[in-house]
This record gives structure tokens, sequence and C-alpha cells, in this order.
């Protein structure tokens, strides 16, 4: 099972972004030894569609607000590993 894995089977009951720990999550994939880059940049980027995913048409402008924030959090993990794809996450994230 993989990290996402038993991150999202611990808040599947109900999900809220605002209790996900993404910094925690992030520094956990970072310090990953065996894992390679593309399998972390991977873990991140699931974490982040998990978060989008879970957003719909009821969700409240401040749980959109923080997905954005925490999206930007795992962006900027990404670009530790992998400048160019990090920056160009960035620039591209909707600034609205």
């Amino acid at each position: 099972m993989s990290l996402l894995e038993r991150e999202i089977e611990r808040l599947e009951r109900k999900f809220d972004i605002f209790e996900l720990d993404v910094h925690g999550f992030c520094d956990k994939v970072l310090s990953r030894k065996r894992a390679t880059d593309r399998q972390k940049i991977d873990s991140l980027l699931e974490l982040d569609a998990t978060m989008y995913m879970y957003l719909g048409s009821d969700s409240k402008r401040s749980e959109h607000t923080e997905t954005k924030k925490k999206s930007r959090i795992i962006y900027r993990a990404i670009k530790n590993i992998d400048k160019a794809l990090g920056d160009s996450l960035l620039s591209h994230q909707d600034k609205k």
C-alpha cells in the first residue's frame, strides 16, 4: 500500500481539505530513499489530483482556496525534485 493510499484511507470516511497534512506528506515523499524521482513526483501529483477530485459544485469558496494553497505546496515540493516541471506547474496554476 502506497503512502498516498494510506493517507486517503485515513481520510476516506469524510475528506476534509483543512485536515490534510500536505507539508507532512511532501516531507515523507521527498525523504524516501528507494523511490525514484519519477515515483516521488507521481505520488505528489496523485495527491494533487485527489484533492481536486473531492472538490465539487457544492464545495465552499474556502475549500477551493485551501486546495489551491495546498497545490502550491505540492508544486514547490516537485520543484525540489525537478526544477523545470515545478516552475511550469507553479506558473500555470490559476491565480484567481
